[in-house]
C-alpha cells in the first residue's frame, strides 16, 4: 500500500503567519505538522508516499528530503494551491482498484492511521469516514472511498451519509490549524502531555509548577527552570536569559533568543525569533517580526529589530555564486555594448511613439507605454534597490543594463527573480538577472504562474536548460504578440503538467 499525502493548503486562515510557514510546516511542539503524519504513516507499515505540494514547495522538499528520516520514500508532486482532490488524482494516473491511503498532511491529528487501516479492512466495500474529537480526521482509503474523495478538499467537507458509509470514531486530538487560537491550544496541549501517544521529544526538567514540567532541547541555555512558575517546551539552541520570567504555558522554538527582564506568559515563540529586553508578552504568537495576539486576533509587524525580529543571520547559499571570471567577461561585454545603448533607447522610444501615432492623432505626443521600465529589486544581501530595463524584445537585450549588478556582485547572472514582490520568502535562493520568470513572463503575471514556472525550471536537471531558456526568450515577441505567446506557453505548461506524473521527483 502507498499513501497520497496532501500538503497544498495556502493557509490564508492564518495570514500573515502563512508568510513564514505554510500549514504543513507549522511547528507544533517544535516539530513540523507534516512530520507527525509521516511518523504515523511509517508506524502503519507504509513506505511509499506521494506528497502533493504547492505553496512553499521548495521549503517542504528541503525540510523532508527523500523521507529517509521517517523510513519512507517520498515522491513529490506539484499541484496548484488547494487544487481539487479529484483533479490531482486524475493527473497522478493511479490504479483506482489498488488500495491507497489518502490523507491530509497539513492538519494535526493523534497517531491513528494504523488503527484506521485495520478497521477499514473489515469493510472493503464501504467508505469508512474517520472522525476524531468531533471533527473529520482527513483520511480515507481507496478504492471504496473513490466517490467521496471531494471530502478531502480544503476546507474539509461535511459528513457523508448513506448505507455504504461507515463512521469510525477515533480517540485522540484532531486540529485543523485554521485559527490562531486552535494553533496555540494545540501547542499548549502537547506541552501539557494531554495527547495520548504523543510526548515532547525534549529532555524533561522540573519547574516550580507541581503539575507541569519543561521539556528542553539540546544545547539550550535557560537559567534555573525549577524557579519558574511556567511550563512548556524549549527548542534546541534556544537562549533564554536567566532574568526572563516564564508564566503559564510557554513554547520557545529552536534558535530563539529571549533577552533580559522579559516576561513570557501563555505565549508561543516560533523558531529563529529574537525577543528584546524588558518586554511583557502575553497570549501571543511571535514569529520573527510578527506579533499576533491570540485573544483579539490582532497582528502587528514590528519594524524595530531591537524589540522583536529574526534571530537568523540570513545568509544565502553561495554555492552557485557567479564566478569572478564570468563577471570579468560580463564587464567586457557591457563595455563593448555601450555604443549601442543610444540606438536601443531610440528604437524603444520610436516604436511606442509610432504605435500611438497610428492609433490616435489626438494623443500624438503621448506614448502608450514607457520606453524604459523602472523596477524595485532586492539583492542577494536582502537590500532593496531600484534598477531599470528597456521595454523591448528580446528580454535578454532589454535586461542588458542590469548586468552591472552582476559585475558588482549584487545579483547573479542566473537566479530567482529579484523583484521585491516576488523575492519575498526566497531567502535561501540566489537572486539573478536572468531566469525563467525574468525572461518568459510579464510583470503583470499572477504570482501562482511565477511560482509554478520557477519550480518547474528548478526541477529540470538538464545541463543545457539555461541555453534552452535563452533560446525560448529569443522566440518571444513584443506587444500583444508577446502576451499571446506567454499565455500560450502558460497553457501548454499547465496541460503538460496535467499529463505527467510527477513533475518533481526524488530518487528515481
Amino acid at each position: 500500500m502507498q499513501a497520497i499525502i496532501f500538503a497544498n493548503r495556502l493557509g490564508d486562515e492564518l495570514s500573515p503567519l502563512n508568510r513564514h510557514y505554510c500549514p504543513a510546516l507549522l511547528p507544533v511542539g517544535n516539530k513540523a505538522v507534516i512530520e507527525y503524519t509521516l511518523e504515523d504513516i511509517s508506524s502503519a507499515g507504509i513506505t511509499q508516499v506521494k506528497l502533493v505540494i504547492s505553496p512553499q514547495a521548495r521549503e517542504i522538499e528541503q525540510h523532508l528530503g527523500t523521507g529517509n528520516k521517517w523510513g519512507v520514500d517520498i515522491e513529490y508532486f506539484l499541484s496548484k494551491p488547494q487544487e481539487q482532490t479529484t483533479s490531482v488524482l486524475k493527473r497522478l494516473s493511479l490504479d483506482t482498484e489498488e488500495k491507497l491511503l489518502l490523507a491530509r498532511g497539513d492538519i494535526f491529528r493523534s497517531p491513528s492511521i494504523g488503527q484506521f487501516i485495520e478497521f477499514s479492512k473489515a469493510f472493503p466495500d464501504n467508505f469508512v469516514q474517520a472522525k476524531m474529537a468531533n471533527q473529520k480526521a482527513g483520511m480515507m482509503l481507496l478504492p471504496a472511498a473513490l466517490p467521496h474523495v471531494a471530502n478531502l478538499n480544503w476546507p474539509l467537507a461535511g459528513q457523508s451519509c448513506g448505507e455504504a458509509v461507515v463512521t469510525l470514531v477515533l480517540h485522540g486530538h484532531c486540529c485543523m490549524l485554521d485559527s490562531f487560537q486552535s494553533y496555540m491550544d494545540t501547542n499548549l496541549s502537547l506541552a501539557a502531555n494531554q495527547y495520548p501517544s504523543l510526548t515532547p521529544m525534549e529532555r524533561c526538567y522540573q519547574s516550580a509548577n507541581p503539575e507541569q514540567d519543561f521539556y528542553v532541547g539540546a544545547k539550550a541555555h535557560t537559567g534555573q527552570l525549577n524557579k519558574q512558575s511556567g511550563w512548556g517546551i524549549i527548542g534546541e539552541n534556544a537562549r533564554i536569559d536567566p532574568s526572563v520570567t516564564l508564566k503559564n504555558g510557554v513554547l520557545v522554538g529552536s534558535n530563539c533568543l529571549i533577552d533580559r527582564e522579559t516576561t513570557l506568559n501563555n505565549s508561543l515563540v516560533l523558531p529563529h525569533t529574537y525577543v528584546g529586553e524588558d518586554l511583557e508578552i502575553r497570549d501571543s504568537i511571535l514569529s520573527k517580526n510578527l506579533l499576533i495576539n491570540v485573544r483579539s486576533g490582532a497582528t502587528i509587524e514590528i519594524d524595530d529589530q531591537a524589540l522583536i525580529g529574526s534571530s537568523q543571520a540570513g545568509e544565502i547559499d553561495s554555492s552557485n555564486r557567479t564566478s569572478l571570471t564570468t563577471r570579468s567577461l560580463l564587464l567586457i561585454l557591457l563595455m563593448l555594448s555601450l555604443p549601442l545603448w543610444p540606438l536601443i533607447q531610440a528604437f524603444s522610444f520610436i516604436k511606442y511613439f509610432y504605435r500611438m501615432e497610428r492609433k490616435s492623432a489626438k494623443v500624438l505626443y503621448k506614448p502608450i507605454q514607457a520606453s524604459v521600465i523602472t523596477q524595485s529589486h532586492r539583492d542577494n544581501s536582502g537590500h532593496a534597490f531600484q534598477t531599470w530595463r528597456w521595454n523591448i524584445s528580446p528580454r535578454v537585450l532589454a535586461l542588458l543594463p542590469q548586468l552591472r549588478h552582476v559585475i558588482s556582485g549584487r545579483l547573479d547572472l542566473f537566479g530567482a527573480s529579484p523583484e521585491v514582490r516576488h523575492s519575498q520568502g526566497l531567502q535561501n535562493q540566489r537572486l539573478g538577472v536572468l531566469g525563467p520568470v525574468q525572461l518568459l513572463l510579464d510583470e503583470s503575471s499572477p504570482e501562482e504562474e511565477r511560482t509554478l514556472l520557477a519550480l518547474e525550471f528548478d526541477a529540470d536537471k538538464r545541463h543545457g536548460k539555461y541555453l534552452s531558456l535563452l533560446w525560448r526568450s529569443l522566440q518571444i515577441h513584443d506587444g500583444q504578440e508577446n502576451q499571446n505567446e506567454v499565455d500560450g506557453a502558460s497553457l501548454n505548461r499547465r496541460q503538460s503538467m496535467s499529463n505527467r506524473c510527477p513533475p518533481l521527483t526524488r530518487g528515481e
